[in-house]
């Protein structure tokens, strides 16, 4: 009976509780949920040597990018981000457009004219279930269709 009790007590302690949790702390914890999926996914650097992800999850293509990190790891927030290469045919005014009137990524143009999309989602020290990473991913390619659509993008 003792060791009943006492596996309950371990199955209800916050480490138990976060054990499956989808976390930032280095790429493979996202990577591997995308992974699960039955994404793929490519497990990289970025140009200061933190992880970056590029995705492709059931046709869209994406990139994960990792912030707040201390050495390359223990990664608190990751971006997700979407590039089209739209050479000035987007106006700022539309981009604006799309960021008043949509709550989680924002839009922008980048240097070279084209229209890029974000959404940061932090994670911090104990991350988020897979249940409501998933939900998170919903948002993310959701908000990246309306994106396309919005931008007159293929």
């Amino acid at each position: 009976m003792l060791k009943a009790i006492t596996a309950a007590a371990v199955l209800m302690s916050p480490a138990a509780a976060m054990a499956d949790n989808v976390v930032a702390k280095t790429g493979e914890s996202v990577a591997n949920f995308f992974k699960d999926e039955g994404a793929e996914v490519e497990v990289t650097i970025d140009s200061v040597g933190d992880p970056l992800l590029k995705v492709d999850y059931y046709g869209n293509n994406f990139t994960i990018l990792y912030y707040g990190c201390t050495n390359n790891s223990d990664c608190e927030v990751v971006e997700f981000y979407s590039g089209y290469s739209t050479k000035g045919s987007v106006r700022l005014a539309k981009i604006n457009q799309w960021n008043a009137e949509n709550r989680f990524s924002r839009g922008y143009i980048d240097d070279d004219g084209d229209a890029r999309l974000e959404m940061d989602v932090f994670l911090g020290d104990n991350g988020m279930s897979a249940d409501d990473f998933a939900r998170t991913i919903g948002i993310w390619n959701r908000a990246m269709q309306d994106f396309e659509e919005f931008i007159d993008w293929n």
